[in-house]
């Protein structure tokens, strides 16, 4: 017998949320050729989309399945909201039954999991293990923070490199192996920690797909984030991992000790048989991504993480403010040029120390070296070298030491002699700064360089635009684009520095007030402009994804069928299966006292009449929809 009618009436039933959330749960195949409430079941009970929800069930949902008259109301209101059950009308009234296509593939998957269907009762209704008092938090010293602190910096460090080198992508739009591996090599973070890295920021929609070029690249979020305080940034990291959590897992942590992550992903088996071995591949590496970003300690939640599960943004902004450390003062250059940092610095001299270093050990205390090759792309993508120096000057708690001196020195007269500048004005297109006058009277006369047709600024331009050459510089101009003038002093041997307008300086502040200055817990500080998108917030309270257009319109068109005609659903509906089967069925109507049955083959209910053809006496019946007592299979 097929459980389509019994189904096709708890969907009749629904209101049109409920209906919604049905929809949205359930994998509809073909939403175009679902027309009402029989249609829709039909689709539900396609063994592949039975065999999908089941997996998602646990022990007791799927002994209720099995034995409804055992279940608690709820349980069944779950389990018919998903249509799993139908309902059965009896007496006025309607109860909750099996559906027979439900319990085949419920029994043949309990086969071939090897799970005996009598013990779903019995395990299910074993009681929960106790909670421990106050569900105590992994540690009480607060020793995630570091941790977190790390994660945070290994982040923001992958975010820079990926500005500077996108990543590539595979076919399936996953984070190549190579790209790991060069990321690895650039960073100095190892592989694993680097690879639950990209999956944070992932989560915390920082990085992006460009699909064209098959590239991971910071998100427009990025720069906002990279702006914000170290406490801002774990906040926002801290909080799209645990909107991330599978529904299986929250449960699981909910059902036994609230704190013990790690417990929970280890007996999601047994919750959850029916689940794929990937899913639970899935919750122990969720284990451990939280374990990386600080949020467990040997497996169980810290207390700002059971606060930011349970919802407390702003008790567990406080607390975050409270435990993560003041940036820090400066830094300590060493004599065979490594820097070590004591702590977080500011969001600006992080940036600006980043640009002119290459990492060695990124951590709470980090290590970088300043290499020729480092300071060099500095210079070269258009910071002053008197800025380079006044950065170490002003960071370095001790000085400037005489080996940064003489690099500094030398490659400021390496690379910093000749700047060039994009030009809007009469001069030229690009206009070239050059610190020595017997360098400037070199490019003027190399053959090298003649098709740019360089020549001097007149001396009242010069004079009107205050600032564009320091004293004893010299300014050219070129009618030709920057990216000429560029790659013809490169092929001359003449180290020049680019500057575009639209580049920012490296270290600079290129984000937007979002995040800056905002506190943890949503509020922004009194002197921080209110953000207009905080990532944290928004992966706080994620909203339920709005339905695709058709399977909107489905659910209109489900919702009309089902409500046309009220007070003859369940008769219209036996007609409208068997015009759906071809089968025929018999047809009881009673008029003005007489009661007759037919045997019909429903051809058609519409506007209240039902149009059928009768074999037996070789006409077509039309009878009012209201005046039928009964339809049976014939």
């Amino acid at each position: 017998m097929s459980g389509i009618l019994a189904l096709a009436s708890a969907v009749a039933g629904m209101d049109r949320s409920a209906l919604q959330s049905l929809v949205r749960r359930r994998r509809v195949q073909s939403p175009a050729s679902v027309l009402d409430p029989i249609g829709l079941a039909t689709e539900l009970l396609r063994p592949e989309s039975v065999a999908r929800t089941l997996a998602g069930l646990d022990r007791r949902g799927l002994a209720a399945l099995l034995d409804p008259r055992g279940a608690a109301p709820s349980e069944l209101a779950l389990l018919t909201g998903l249509g799993l059950l139908g309902i059965e009308e009896r007496h006025g009234g309607s109860d909750p039954v099996p559906l027979p296509e439900v319990e085949a593939v419920l029994r043949d998957a309990l086969q071939a999991a090897g799970i005996d269907a009598g013990s779903l009762t019995l395990e299910a209704d074993e009681p929960a293990p106790a909670e421990t008092p106050g569900a105590a938090a992994a540690d009480g010293s607060h020793s995630w923070y570091a941790t977190g602190l790390t994660a945070v910096a290994q982040a923001a460090e992958s975010l820079r490199a990926l500005r500077e080198r996108p990543g590539r992508l595979n076919r399936t739009g996953t984070v190549a192996v190579a790209t790991v591996r060069a990321l690895s090599e650039t960073t100095r973070i190892e592989a694993d920690p680097l690879a639950r890295t990209l999956t944070a920021l992932d989560r915390a929609a920082l990085t992006s797909t460009a699909v064209s070029d098959a590239a991971l690249i910071p998100s427009s979020r990025a720069p906002a984030w990279l702006d914000a305080a170290p406490a801002a940034r774990w906040a926002a990291l801290a909080e799209a991992t645990l909107v991330s959590m599978s529904p299986e897992l929250s449960a699981t942590l909910r059902s036994g000790d609230t704190a013990d992550l790690a417990g929970a992903a280890a007996a999601l088996p047994q919750r959850f048989p029916l689940l794929p071995e990937a899913e639970f591949a899935a919750a122990r590496s969720f284990a451990a991504d939280a374990e990386h970003l600080g949020l467990t300690v040997r497996g169980r939640l810290s207390e700002v993480a059971l606060r930011l599960l349970a919802g407390e943004r702003a008790e567990a902004g406080a607390l975050i403010d409270r435990i993560f450390p003041a940036a820090s003062p400066g830094v300590y250059v060493q004599p065979d040029l490594s820097v070590v940092v004591p702590g977080p610095l500011s969001p600006g001299d992080e940036a600006l120390l980043a640009s002119l270093t290459a990492p060695e050990h990124v951590g709470v205390a980090s290590t970088r070296r300043i290499t020729e090759a480092s300071v060099s792309s500095a210079l070269q993508r258009g910071l002053p070298a008197s800025e380079a120096r006044a950065a170490f000057d002003r960071l370095s708690l001790t000085g400037i030491p005489q080996p940064l001196d003489y690099l500094l020195g030398s490659l400021a007269e390496r690379l910093g002699s000749i700047i060039v500048d994009e030009h809007d004005g009469d001069g030229g297109r690009t206009r070239i700064t050059v610190a020595r006058p017997d360098l400037a009277e070199t490019l003027l006369v190399d053959r090298a360089l003649q098709h740019l047709q360089l020549r001097r600024a007149p001396a009242v331009a010069r004079s009107a635009a205050p600032g564009t050459a320091a004293a004893g510089e010299t300014t050219l101009f070129s009618r030709l684009r920057i990216d000429h003038v560029l790659a013809a002093l490169a092929d001359a041997r003449y180290h020049a520095t680019g500057r575009r307008s639209a580049d920012p300086a490296p270290g600079s502040r290129t984000a937007t007030p979002a995040a800056a200055g905002a506190s943890v817990a949503g509020a922004p500080r009194d002197d921080a402009p209110a953000p207009p998108e905080d990532p944290a917030a928004a992966s706080s309270a994620p909203a339920e994804p709005q339905l695709s257009e058709p399977l909107a319109a489905l659910v209109d068109r489900v919702f009309a069928a089902a409500h046309s005609q009220p007070g003859a659903g369940d008769f219209t509906r036996r007609l409208e299966l068997a015009i759906r089967d071809r089968s025929p069925v018999r047809v009881t109507a009673e008029a003005r006292g007489e009661s007759r049955t037919f045997t019909l083959l429903p051809v058609s209910v519409n506007a209240g009449r039902l149009r059928a053809s009768d074999a037996g006496a070789g006409v077509e019946r039309t009878l009012p929809i209201s005046t039928i007592t009964a339809v049976d299979p014939a």
